[in-house]
């Protein structure tokens, strides 16, 4: 395995022991009444339009970013998720790297979603210099060579500006044509950013600008969120977050949710205990968005999303 391996277990080995993980965590049917709800799984997971992008995703998507576990990425795929979200700055680009191992040989059914940073030296308030420019684009474009050297692809199906910031930057000439020479190569297929803060405003933004095709915003029950990893507390008006994704959904433009637990539990509609399966179902229902990145680090992670289809 090329950057990654590990020597105690084969290819082959993971196919066979991620069967056996499957069958563990009860995905995999045991009588007619499991096998029934299993088929309604199977259906609720049918890939559909991400927007005007002419990809399709499956409702849920899988949030690579924190695991390096193999099993489970091999659990994920036969689950039946298409959605791969992953970048160069998780786990010091190995999650890359071993996403694109355990996507080898099925590589045309799943949908990889990948990042780039702006990352543009000065005091954000005054114009960068073209020198400033040429540089932050020439490290785009490394970046983007690097993911797809990373994962042994020649395209990647997204490719997100990862936490923008700024409206205008994001914007910028520069980066527009970085983005419009990458689809024209055949390098990525579908373009945009995910936002972590100001994001009802960077989607205001972006629905003015119409240059994107795909945003990837916090979107829970709950209406904030703490960083798991740097304990930043984000907040925002759902009222109007929900309204500038609808017209966003209206327009064509792709959709996807992140942050999706991190909300915390939620309780079911019916009454009872809150967990993280109704804090899922919660934005399913809601049809606000056209997929959901679901950050999972174990095997109970992975069931408590499938099950949320239910």
């Amino acid at each position: 395995m090329a950057g990654y391996k590990d020597p105690f277990m084969s290819r082959k080995e993971f196919l066979k022991k991620t069967s056996a993980a499957v069958m563990g965590m009860g995905l995999a049917a045991r009588n007619p009444s499991e096998s029934n709800a299993s088929e309604s799984k199977t259906a609720a997971l049918t890939p559909k339009p991400l927007g005007r992008t002419g990809i399709r995703i499956t409702p849920i998507g899988f949030g690579a970013t924190r695991t390096m576990e193999p099993l489970l990425m091999l659990a994920v795929l036969d689950a039946g998720i298409n959605l791969f979200d992953t970048g160069p700055s998780y786990f010091g680009g190995r999650n890359e790297i071993l996403v694109g191992e355990i996507i080898s040989g099925r590589r045309a059914n799943v949908v990889v979603q990948s990042k780039l940073q702006l990352d543009i030296r000065g005091d954000g308030k005054s114009e960068p210099s073209s020198a400033e420019i040429s540089r932050m684009t020439g490290a785009m474009a490394k970046s983007l060579e690097g993911s797809l050297k990373a994962m042994r692809t020649d395209y990647i199906d997204i490719m997100l500006i990862h936490n923008a910031t700024s409206p205008t930057l994001s914007h910028h000439e520069a980066v527009r044509e970085f983005f419009t020479a990458a689809k024209k190569s055949g390098k990525i297929r579908a373009h945009g950013f995910s936002a972590h803060t100001n994001h009802v405003e960077m989607l205001a933004a972006a629905m003015k600008a119409k240059f994107y095709d795909v945003i990837m915003v916090p979107y829970n029950h709950k209406g904030s969120y703490v960083h798991s990893n740097s304990g930043r507390f984000s907040a925002w008006d759902q009222s109007a977050l929900e309204n500038e994704m609808k017209t966003a959904m209206d327009s064509g433009m792709g959709l996807i949710a992140m942050k999706t637990c991190s909300g915390g539990p939620c309780p079911p509609q019916e009454g009872g205990k809150p967990d993280f399966e109704h804090a899922l179902r919660w934005i399913l229902r809601r049809n606000k968005v056209h997929g959901l990145a679901v950050a999972m680090g174990n095997f109970q992670q992975l069931k408590e999303a499938l099950n949320a289809l239910a």
